[in-house]
């Protein structure tokens, strides 16, 4: 039931079926104070309490006195967080300008500011800056004299996609920045995507009054796909935050995106775009505009990859045992139709069949081989 609830309001611009379905589902809760605490928290985590502040709001629902509170509290949170974020990547943008050094940002703050009415609506971790690999080190030089400062204990080696997040208390908010080399970890699943590969087609924004530079809205399209919901099995696990970010920006941009060249970087995308579908309605607008396969909706919809390897054998009792192998080789369709690209039909069957295997074989593999290298061996060899 959350996350039905999460999936529909996974969006800044509300649809009237939206809205309907979420009032639907949230009638029965009315005194419900578990409940909706429980919905309260999980918003939270999956980055999402400032949607649903929205979309309650919008329909006039009251949850239970604490509960509301929560919600209450973290929306002012957040909203105070990205106007001091905001001033922090300002501060950092006019340094680089003056060093002459080429940035773009990227992510949640890029998308904060292109997707959302308010960026408060988009809660981050760290802001994200993408700049030359040449540039990295006068790049952090920069943030040091700003203030900026490593935190003990991130063990990150020198040839990773980023640098060490660099910290600063502003305003009694630790503001983190990640200075990337590449976009995207350095990973066979992800292709590799320096700064050089954006900067002829970067769009304009501004941060806090201060002309900022980030992907173009095709390429960012892209890359929240890639980053949200094409990861290696062992990376973060799905955050609906991401949903948001993918319908936001279609619903936005709809009629400008060069759809040409979002399906010439992406031929997954229009069927991604309609498993969406079935987790939040898109408007008339968008089905108008892309014409999405919408003929089988896949099942269980808004269902993560919960198998191995991202839950390790040694974490899971012996009496879950059974759900692990059956999460592991039978994902939910939703998953496999976001993660492989693939609708419901023949194209599935074989992703269950033979890609999805084949992944895990590679999975297999690679922990093989660094068993065999803590045993002394052989030599390492790159991640599966």
């Amino acid at each position: 039931m959350i996350r039905t609830l999460l999936g529909l309001c996974a969006r800044d611009t509300a649809t009237a079926g939206m809205l309907a379905a979420l009032g639907r589902r949230l009638a029965a809760w009315q005194a419900d104070a578990i409940a909706w605490g429980r919905l309260v928290g999980t918003a939270e985590k999956h980055g999402m309490a400032p949607l649903v502040h929205k979309h309650l709001t919008a329909l006039g629902i009251l949850p239970p006195d604490t509960p509301r509170r929560q919600l209450q509290t973290l929306v002012l949170r957040h909203r105070r967080a990205a106007a001091i974020r905001c001033q922090a990547v300002g501060e950092i943008l006019r340094a680089f300008a003056d060093a002459r050094i080429e940035v773009l940002l990227v992510k949640g703050s890029a998308l904060a500011a292109l997707a959302y009415s308010e960026p408060g609506l988009r809660p981050m971790r760290d802001v994200d800056l993408l700049v030359g690999a040449a540039d990295a080190a006068r790049a952090e030089a920069v943030l040091f004299d700003l203030g900026y400062a490593h935190e003990p204990g991130h063990d990150i080696p020198p040839d990773y996609y980023h640098l060490p997040p660099a910290v600063k208390t502003v305003a009694g908010l630790p503001v983190a920045i990640e200075l990337h080399r590449n976009l995207l970890p350095l990973h066979p699943q992800y292709p590799r995507w320096p700064l050089e590969r954006s900067l002829e087609t970067a769009a304009e924004l501004t941060i806090d009054g201060v002309p900022a530079r980030t992907l173009c809205v095709e390429e960012m399209l892209v890359h929240v796909y890639l980053h949200g919901f094409r990861p290696p099995l062992t990376y973060e696990p799905f955050r609906f935050i991401h949903v948001a970010d993918l319908v936001s920006l279609v619903e936005r941009f709809v009629d400008t995106i060069q759809w040409p060249r979002v399906r010439a970087l992406c031929p997954e995308m229009d069927t991604v775009l309609a498993a969406l579908h079935a987790l939040t309605p898109w408007s008339d607008e968008v089905l108008s505009r892309l014409r999405l396969p919408l003929h089988a909706h896949p099942d269980r919809p808004g269902e993560p990859y919960r198998g191995w390897p991202q839950r390790r054998l040694r974490s899971v009792p012996w009496r879950e045992l059974p759900g692990l192998v059956q999460d592991t080789f039978r994902p939910s369709g939703w998953w496999v139709q976001m993660h492989y690209g693939r609708a419901p039909g023949a194209g599935c069957w074989r992703v269950r069949f033979i890609d999805h295997p084949r992944m895990l074989l590679r999975w297999v593999r690679a922990y093989w081989h660094a068993y065999r290298v803590r045993r002394g061996r052989r030599p390492a060899s790159p991640e599966a």
